[in-house]
């Protein structure tokens, strides 16, 4: 009885058809270039203070960041007073309608943040934004 019912098949190997999986894999991959934001974030630790009626703005890379020692950062690096002077005028010839971001921590002392808002200005800095973490509704 060698019929049709008795014949042998050589068996198929069983196998994983990846060709769903890697545009799976692609469709991750682009979700992820997509969504992810590369911004050069300063090594410093500020705590904004809070503000109720905060809103967010778009953020520019011209920042004046004031850490809780009283210490000026601005272009990526350490200044004095005069520094920023030069480097904010120098920014400021170049546009002089650019938005100036000062970020103090919430315990720096004030006459340090007054004195960089009061440099920005005479240096024709009209735009002066200054941050804070949103406190929401209690």
């Amino acid at each position: 009885m060698s019929g049709a019912f008795n014949s042998r098949r050589p068996r198929r190997r069983p196998y994983i058809n990846i060709t769903s999986l890697i545009d799976v894999m692609f469709l991750l991959l682009i979700f992820l270039l997509v969504s992810s934001t590369f911004r050069q974030q300063y090594g410093i630790d500020v705590t904004l203070p809070e503000a109720r009626t905060a809103e967010v703005q778009d953020a520019a890379s011209h920042e004046i960041l004031i850490s809780r020692e009283g210490r000026y950062y601005f272009g990526g690096g350490e200044v004095n007073e005069e520094e920023l002077r030069v480097s904010l005028r120098n920014l400021l010839k170049e546009d002089p309608q650019a938005a100036i971001i000062l970020r103090a921590d919430e315990d720096a002392d004030f006459g340090k943040v007054v004195r960089a808002m009061d440099i920005a200005r005479q240096e024709g800095g009209m735009r002066l934004e200054i941050p804070t973490r949103y406190a929401g509704s209690e």
